[in-house]
């Protein structure tokens, strides 16, 4: 029971839902309680203990009517508290006249002539017609044989053979060629060699359920895991699609992480004096706690983009990535340049993101890049509202084309901020080379971080949010 269930959980993470391992201590509590004979109950238990929300429980039923009618073979199993090896399972069913599933299904209670000419338990089962038990059969060799393991389409093949071999298909091959050598046996032999067929198609039939069921998003993660490796000044125009949604996906995870985090740490500590003062009439029982109060700030961000050439990829998905995390920073302004620089946080605020994002591309983008004249005219519209709040974070190579740096101002948004980050897209072997000034600006900065890929991008702004 306990590996079914787990099979089920195993499933329901393939395709993005969620479970922690409390939730499933819970959801073996229930099965321990309810059983696996009656579905419907069984998926009403399961549903309450793993299913979150509405998308959840649409995904839930589905992949529970898909998993569990393809398991119901395993299910018979540990309905009746025998769960045992393929050639097991064969021998119980085809060599037991008082076996229940075998009365069940036939009303002769004595081997058939045919039968008693063969020998091999596979042999028994193929000749005895009962599908409940040669499902069984399948569904426990496809246990042992990892058909829930499977993550590639050539895994396919291999398993079904294996599942094959643990039904006692060896000794089969054996006995027909045994078989054969009498004519007296031939039709037997014809008429075994077709039930093989046919149970060879069933294997088959098994393992693509099983694959599509425990490998449907396995090729989806995988672009998924290589799309947030992959440099973002490189990425190919044909996967700007798709890593957006990416993007979004991570920055949802990201925010819903952190907004827990909140949640927990608004109750704050327990304040004991202010406890032990409150329930001093009722002989020190606490029936009133009293709670050290936890002002949770969100932090103040400014984030400023060089959209000149190649490092506009990055800013695209950097802005984003930010506009994404709305809800755990609401308080973003954002600023882009080339050579003048200028705030667009108003943009974001009037279009959608996406449009927004390609509007102030197609604004801003492909000018010379001057960070010296950026800088004057940052100076202007933001200083003077930085504070020790404030977390700034520029993007960008620090390629100045031999122009002034301006390095006092970068100074003095140093001094007046909580933290300046610094994220490069080059990789730290480029930085101070050929008009790169990285060393006029890195003293003042709290970091200075590669970061040209999502990868990168998840990883500073989680601790962005960490910190904060």
């Amino acid at each position: 029971m306990q590996q079914i269930i787990g099979n089920f959980i195993q499933a329901l993470r393939h395709h993005g839902l969620p479970v922690s391992p409390a939730e499933t201590l819970d959801a073996l509590r229930a099965v321990q309680l309810i059983g696996l004979q009656n579905p419907q109950r069984l998926k009403a238990a399961l549903g309450m203990t793993l299913a979150k929300n509405l998308s959840h429980q649409q995904q839930f039923e589905d992949l529970f009517e898909q998993f569990f009618q393809l398991n119901q073979g395993l299910l018979d199993q540990t309905s009746t508290q025998a769960l045992p090896s393929a050639p097991e399972a064969v021998t119980s069913d085809a060599d037991q006249p008082d076996s229940p599933t075998r009365n069940s299904a036939l009303s002769q209670p004595q081997d058939t002539p045919d039968q008693e000419a063969v020998k091999s338990p596979l042999a028994k089962l193929l000749l005895d017609d009962n599908q409940t038990a040669l499902q069984m059969a399948i569904a426990s060799g496809g246990e042992s044989s990892g058909a829930s393991e499977m993550r590639l389409f050539t895994q396919k093949a291999q398993v079904s053979y294996r599942i094959l071999q643990q039904l006692g298909d060896r000794q089969l091959t054996q006995e027909l060629s045994e078989l054969a050598t009498d004519e007296h046996q031939l039709n037997l032999v014809e008429d075994l060699k077709q039930r093989r067929q046919r149970l060879l198609e069933q294997i088959q039939d098994y393992v693509e359920q099983q694959y599509l069921l425990y490998s449907q998003k396995a090729g989806q993660q995988l672009r998924e895991s290589n799309l947030q490796k992959i440099k973002l000044t490189n990425i190919d125009h044909s996967y700007l699609h798709q890593m957006t949604k990416l993007v979004q996906k991570t920055a949802k995870q990201l925010a819903s992480m952190h907004s827990r985090r909140r949640r927990l740490s608004k109750r704050g500590l327990l304040d004991v004096k202010k406890t032990i003062a409150a329930n001093a009439a009722y002989d020190g029982f606490m029936f009133h706690t009293k709670w050290k109060s936890t002002r949770v700030e969100r932090p103040k961000v400014m984030v400023l983009c060089d959209v000149s050439g190649s490092v506009s990829r990055v800013a695209r998905f950097l802005l984003l990535f930010l506009y994404s995390l709305q809800d755990v920073l609401p308080r973003v302004r954002s600023f882009v340049f080339a050579s003048n620089l200028g705030e667009v946080t108003e943009e974001f605020t009037q279009l959608d993101l996406n449009n927004a994002i390609a509007q102030i591309m197609d604004q801003w983008a492909n000018r010379p890049t001057d960070y010296g004249r950026a800088l004057v005219d940052f100076k202007q519209l933001a200083l003077k509202d930085i504070d020790n709040k404030t977390t700034v974070i520029m993007l960008g190579d620090a390629r100045n084309n031999n122009s002034e740096s301006q390095a006092g101002i970068w100074r003095e948004v140093y001094q007046r901020s909580q933290r300046v980050l610094w994220l490069n897209p080059e990789g730290r072997y480029s930085w101070n080379s050929g008009d790169s000034i990285m060393n006029e600006y890195a003293p003042f900065c709290s970091r200075v971080e590669p970061c040209n890929s999502l990868r990168d991008l998840s990883r500073i702004l989680g601790s962005l949010l960490k910190h904060s």
